[in-house]
């Protein structure tokens, strides 16, 4: 038997984008929807980035 990871290496995110935990219910066709788009996290911090959301990080 092989060992080891063999499929497609995914593509390295942003430097600046961090997992976080966040307990969010989106509804199938709306996630759907986001992954035709591209990656999900940076489409929804896009989103809330033009409705005025303001993050500040904890220094």
């Amino acid at each position: 038997m092989r060992g080891g990871y063999r499929g497609k290496p995914k593509p390295k995110l942003p430097s600046h984008l961090k997992r976080v935990h966040v307990n969010a219910r989106i509804q199938r066709w709306m996630l759907d929807e986001l992954k035709k788009r591209g990656e999900v996290g940076i489409i929804l911090e896009d989103i809330l980035i033009k409705a005025g959301f303001k993050y500040q990080a904890e220094k």
